[in-house]
């Protein structure tokens, strides 16, 4: 996004606004006013530069500024796992169906009783990579086996040093590690949507699975249709209200006349689906309308963030 029209239509709106860089956001620790501070995340290789935005908003989430969204939905991007624990922590309607489970080594394999067939997600990757269905134990643990990281031979050699000096006391490290979450299948679904939902403002795009796959993301076969079950656009509502945020991004299908999320990120979500859409959809008290027209998307987020600091931050902080 274009950050300085971003700061301009902020301004437009009446919000005084100062910009800072990762490397002096410290100096807001000196700022004895209270700010809401807005900010996005990175994908970097190996997520060295995205661990230090992480440490940086976990420690203006501790002080007396507004993080939004929070530090939790910032650890959530691209990690699949604390994105599925977030879905337990707020209650999701979907819970049941998916019965989420979690692993992080091979022993964890051996103690958890599984109903197949399973979806395995590695905690990381886009466009359905590290995702996988496998129908018996055997195939769990090769598709474990993809994912984990394996201990180098510098970490090999000093676990057999100290498994010598100590003997039967010591327990060694385990030699692959990798962090995924385990859900049930939920067959019969050929298509979803990918719902941006900038605060009352929902832009869909509908994605066919890949041939002879049960994945949608990455697929290529997209389409722009008005026929949306209202299903979908209430629960993407409900979902953004749920979590008190205000963007969001939702993967998300209908099973046996229920929705259900498959995955959800808060921020530095891709915006293709608003760019590339002429109508999105718009609710009054009662009913969903759509509204034809090609959204301007840095327009729509400021509008978002600044309803979000009004009608719901700033009337709870008046009760």
């Amino acid at each position: 996004m274009d950050v300085q029209k971003i700061i301009e239509l902020f301004r437009l709106k009446g919000c005084n606004v100062r910009r800072f860089n990762f490397i002096n956001a410290v100096e807001l620790f000196k700022i004895s006013e209270p700010h809401y501070i807005i900010y996005t995340s990175s994908e970097d290789i190996g997520e060295h530069y995205k661990s230090f935005i992480e440490d940086i908003i976990f420690a203006l989430n501790l002080t007396h500024h507004m993080c939004i969204p929070h530090y939790k939905f910032l650890r959530a991007h691209n990690n699949k796992v604390q994105m599925e624990l977030l879905r337990e922590l707020y209650e999701f309607p979907d819970l049941d169906l998916f019965a989420s489970q979690f692993i992080a080594t091979e022993k964890d394999i051996e103690n958890v009783k599984f109903q197949f067939p399973q979806v395995i997600k590695g905690h990381t990757g886009a466009l359905s990579k590290n995702v996988f269905k496998v129908n018996s134990l055997q195939e769990l643990k090769k598709s474990f086996n993809k994912v984990a990281s394996t201990l180098n031979l510098y970490q090999l050699f000093r676990g057999k040093l100290r498994q010598i000096k100590h003997g039967k006391n010591y327990r060694p490290e385990e030699t692959k590690i990798g962090k995924m979450v385990c859900q049930n299948f939920l067959p019969g679904i050929n298509y979803d949507w990918k719902v941006l939902v900038f605060y009352d403002q929902l832009f869909v795009l509908k994605r066919e699975n890949r041939k002879n796959d049960f994945r949608a993301s990455g697929s290529g076969l997209f389409s722009f249709t008005k026929d949306i079950p209202r299903e979908i656009l209430d629960f993407s509502l409900s979902i953004r209200k749920r979590l008190h945020i205000p963007n969001l991004s939702l993967d998300i299908a209908i099973f046996e006349g229920r929705p259900v999320v498959f995955e959800f990120q808060a921020l530095y979500f891709g915006t293709k689906t608003l760019e590339n859409s002429n109508f999105h959809f718009i609710k009054d008290d009662l009913n969903w309308h759509v509204k034809e027209d090609i959204a301007d998307l840095e327009e729509i987020y400021v509008s978002s963030v600044v309803n979000f600091i009004i009608q719901e931050v700033e009337s709870t902080v008046h009760k």
